[in-house]
């Protein structure tokens, strides 16, 4: 039965008078956006600078400015030599500039072409000093967001010819002077807060590079993201690949392997970009070498984007099309592959066009903290998780590199509180996208404490939570938990998960508690029925009430999330218990009608269905091993794809103490892997046989443990067992193998 919900309206209107209610919607906050950068990228200018070079460090130019994805942000282009006497050893090709319209870009892809080598008599050494002291200029003070340079240079140090560095260079005198400038221009570095991010090509002095990065400001975009460091690369042409990689760590940007696609003179090629699921702001970037050549771009739906304007709910700015780095910034990005389609001009020449995508992620984290008021020495559960602008954010693949940390503060005492979503710990259900951990709060803490909560990591802008919980000292007058029994949360459109609510009331008189829907993730429209939300608890003892969880049919597809509060009906705004809850929310398969079945099965004959099916519940292939230490993941093995009913593997070791899973013709060592009616049988060194059900851990050792998954996922036969029954009609077919104890 679907149970209706209230309109948005009613739920705005419930929400903002603060009364509670049993349905939510996305709560009237302010959008997450994109904390901008403050970048200067500076250019070597000097005269062994090639032709070739200079063109491959304008087009690595053009890709930072028009690939920053943060309207707010600055960017700036300095170009640099030396004095030799009358000359500027700094070229400010492009002052600073904002990146908020698609004409901030374009201004920044033009004049990124006017960088230049210098020849003889211009200046045509290598002023480091001058170069970091221009940068330094536009970073000083306050600023919203990281402070950045980018040194692109294929030498090194190099003032012999500048007498601002002393009237004559006796004994190198001038390099050591503008050394020694370079050490107190870092220092300042580290005051101002700035990372300096240096990129060699050539024959460099790395250690002067490493100098650069290293004497700079520290600081780092999120716990799993490095610190500035050096690059050098062989030559010019790696120039752009090692510049996203520095922009990535230190912006905190995602970034794809720049895709290489050959073109004809006059010809057309394609490639393909994947954006994905937590991108919600970020750049196509197709570096052309030649502006003859033109570029459209198709979303995953197959439709061919404007350059300018909006579809759908993403928003596109396109700069550079009269350059040979163009970028189609785009907000708000529908998720999936890209195909980007490129066309030569008649005359151009063959070229290797180059295409990668750089994105962020706008998040905001949800945070809850169940008791909402402890008791020093009790246990405390921790959980925290993440929504972009349009969606909540679930799949374990995108948020794999995220950290998610927490820490509870008091008088006298921090301490990290360690999170996961792996089902232990404090965590209730693994892989759901909530990370949660548990802490007892110190015997000692007094007043109130502080749970702060931190999303960070490549590919976000990061967020932080704070929760401030006030102490209590005795059982508080309600105290209540919730339970859904074995729900797996795939539901449907308008379909409800029915719960349960356990309400505990120690304050010897008739209470009132109410269950309400909150904090809903954007998207996310769900309900519970207005005579399910009020809690008519007795004088005292625990009771128990049910309830239903209902999802509207114009909720969000796919992952929905939301938190679940019990609070004092008498006192709205003191929460009993809160927990986040994730589902993912999808249209059922449509089922195949009865009389189009019956047709299909008359046409086929017994006996090659027989035969198919027999064939479909032995055959191994598709079936892939994981191998766990622990939760620490150690590979993987596949089963031969060719047709076979037993799938043979052993155990061994890569290196020192490295678990190792590899193929076995068989032998006394060898695990056997088969498919015994409708289930897995694993035969092991040892002698003994078990069952298997696919997805679940089974101990092969003290440490060791694997998981057998199926890839395949072939379509069943009439008959099929699903997959976590046995039949024991069939029979059970007993593998050899002796017995061989292994690691």
């Amino acid at each position: 039965m679907r149970l209706s919900v209230l309109a948005p309206a009613a739920v705005a209107m419930l929400l903002s008078t603060s009364s509670p209610s049993g349905a939510a919607q996305q709560q009237q906050q302010p959008e997450p956006v994109i904390t901008p950068a403050n970048i200067v990228v500076l250019v070597d200018e000097s005269s062994s600078i090639s032709p070739q070079d200079m063109d491959r460090e304008r087009e690595a130019a053009a890709l930072i400015a028009l690939g920053e994805f943060a309207p707010s942000s600055t960017i700036a282009v300095v170009g640099f030599g030396s004095d030799n006497g009358g000359q500027s050893p700094v070229d400010v090709v492009c002052p600073p500039s904002t990146v908020a319209t698609a004409q901030d870009r374009q201004r920044l892809s033009d004049c990124t072409r006017t960088l230049r080598s210098r020849k003889q008599g211009e200046g045509e050494g290598t002023d480091h000093a001058a170069a970091l002291q221009q940068a330094l200029s536009y970073l000083q003070g306050d600023k919203n967001g990281p402070k950045l340079i980018f040194l692109l240079t294929d030498g090194k140090l190099d003032v012999t010819d500048s007498p601002r560095y002393g009237p004559d260079n006796i004994g190198d005198q001038r390099n050591r002077t503008a050394s020694e400038l370079i050490g107190t221009l870092l220092q300042q570095a580290n005051r101002e807060k700035v990372q300096v991010w240096p990129l060699g090509f050539g024959t460099v002095d790395q250690a002067q590079l490493d100098r650069f990065a290293k004497g700079s400001f520290q600081g780092q975009c999120g716990v799993r993201s490095p610190t500035p460091a050096a690059t050098v690369v062989s030559s010019s042409a790696d120039v752009a690949q090692a510049l996203i990689k520095a922009f990535q760590a230190a912006r905190c940007a995602g970034a794809s392997d720049i895709q290489r696609t050959p073109l004809s003179s006059g010809g057309t090629a394609e490639a393909k970009v994947t954006i994905p699921m937590i991108a919600t702001d970020g750049s196509i970037l197709v570096t052309k070498h030649d502006s003859r050549i033109s570029v459209s771009y198709v979303d995953p739906e197959g439709r061919t984007v404007p350059k300018s304007g909006t579809q759908g709910d993403s928003t596109f700015q396109v700069s550079g099309e009269n350059g040979t780095v163009e970028g189609l910034r785009i907000v708000n990005p529908l998720p999936g592959t890209w195909t980007v389609k490129i066309s030569s001009a008649p005359g151009v020449p063959p070229l290797d066009v180059s295409t990668v995508v750089m994105y962020q992620g706008a998040v905001r984290s949800s945070m809850t903290v169940n008791p909402p008021a402890p008791q020093p020495g009790q246990e405390v559960v921790v959980a925290l998780s993440l929504h972009t602008r349009s969606r909540s954010i679930t799949d374990p693949s995108a948020l794999k590199d995220l950290s998610f940390t927490a820490d509870i503060a008091g008088d006298g005492f921090t301490t990290p509180i360690p999170l996961n979503d792996d089902a232990h710990d404090g965590d209730s259900r693994g892989q759901d996208g909530v990370y949660s951990g548990k802490i007892v709060i110190p015997d000692q803490a007094k007043g109130t404490v502080k749970f702060t909560g931190t999303v960070a990591g490549i590919g976000i802008s990061s967020d932080t939570r704070t929760v401030d919980a006030a102490l209590v000292t005795g059982p508080r007058p309600l105290a209540a938990t919730t339970t859904f029994g074995n729900t797996d949360w795939n539901v449907a459109p308008g379909d409800t998960v029915n719960g349960k609510v356990t309400v505990t009331n120690n304050s010897g008189r008739a209470r009132k508690a109410r269950i309400i829907v909150a904090d809903a993730a954007p998207g996310t429209v769900a309900s519970i029925p207005g005579d399910q939300t009020v809690l008519d608890v007795p004088p005292s003892g625990t009771s128990t009430f049910d309830f239903g969880l209902a999802f509207s049919d114009d909720t969000v597809k796919g992952a929905n999330a939301l938190t679940l509060r019990v609070v004092d009906d008498e006192n709205p705004d003191d929460v009993i218990y809160e927990w986040r809850i994730t589902a993912t929310v999808a249209e059922p398969p449509p089922l195949v009608p009865i009389a189009i079945a019956v047709t299909v099965a008359a046409v086929l004959t017994t006996a090659v269905v027989l035969f198919l099916h027999r064939r479909r519940r032995r055959d191994v292939r598709g079936l892939v091993v994981h191998l766990y230490d622990g939760h620490q993941p150690r590979g993987d093995l596949a089963a031969p794809e060719q047709p076979s009913s037993v799938f043979r593997f052993h155990l061994g070791e890569a290196g020192a103490g490295v678990p190792h899973l590899a193929h076995s013709a068989g032998g006394e060592d060898s695990y056997e892997l088969r498919r015994v009616g409708g289930q897995l049988r694993l035969r092991t060194p040892y002698g003994d046989t078990q069952a298997l059900h696919l997805g679940e851990r089974a101990d092969v050792s003290q440490t060791l443990s694997i998981e057998v998954r199926d890839e395949h996922a072939p379509v069943g036969f009439p008959g099929d067992h699903p997959p976590d029954q046995f039949t024991a009609q069939e029979p059970q077919e007993r593998p050899s193998g002796g017995n061989h104890h292994l690691l």
